[in-house]
């Protein structure tokens, strides 16, 4: 049997405040909702993930969405290796922010992998204000290759989200 080789890659997850970011990175790591309180800062997470003969462990930097830890971002962007660039699909002007975190994340690492990401799709029915086309065409206007929408109360694409931003940085890094 041949050893696995290891690899460790940072993420960070950004979006405005309350969107869910939180959440979502709970459901995945402890399989379960729980309610967060504002996050401060910034939180760091791990999660491990084995795909094929490699395993993963991802460090998961969770930033607080408020303008005010803002100044944070930059420097604890540094060397990200991938980016869930996440919105709340029922808080419109969410949406309308990404193109901030993208630009800061951009300016602040080297060519990380992006996955776009539409938190409360369990609202979708009753309160969308985002609709799924204005996201796809943020998401080709700057080259995502992948757009999910979740939800941290039924964990509905959770797993499936952080395991192709996965995939995508080990195809960037030419790992597979």
């Amino acid at each position: 049997m041949s050893q696995l080789k290891k690899f460790v890659f940072k993420i960070v997850v950004v979006g405005d405040g309350g969107i869910g970011k939180s959440t979502m990175i709970q459901r995945l790591i402890t399989g379960r909702f729980i309610e967060q309180k504002i996050t401060i800062g910034t939180d760091l997470a791990s999660w491990s993930i084995n795909l094929d003969d490699l395993a993963i462990r991802l460090q998961i930097w969770d930033f607080a969405g408020e303008k005010r830890f803002r100044f944070f971002l930059p420097n604890y962007s540094r060397g990200a290796d991938g980016c869930l660039l996440c919105y709340d699909i029922t808080r419109y002007t969410s949406f309308q922010n990404l193109q901030e975190w993208y630009d800061i994340i951009k300016e602040n690492t080297s060519n990380p992998g992006y996955v776009l990401v539409g938190g409360k799709v369990d609202l979708a029915d009753s309160r969308r204000t985002v609709q799924l086309e204005e996201a796809e065409e943020f998401q080709n206007e700057y080259n995502i290759p992948y757009h999910f929408e979740t939800s941290s109360k039924s964990g509905y694409k959770t797993n499936e989200i952080f395991e192709t931003l996965t995939r995508l940085i080990l195809k960037k890094r030419n790992l597979i």
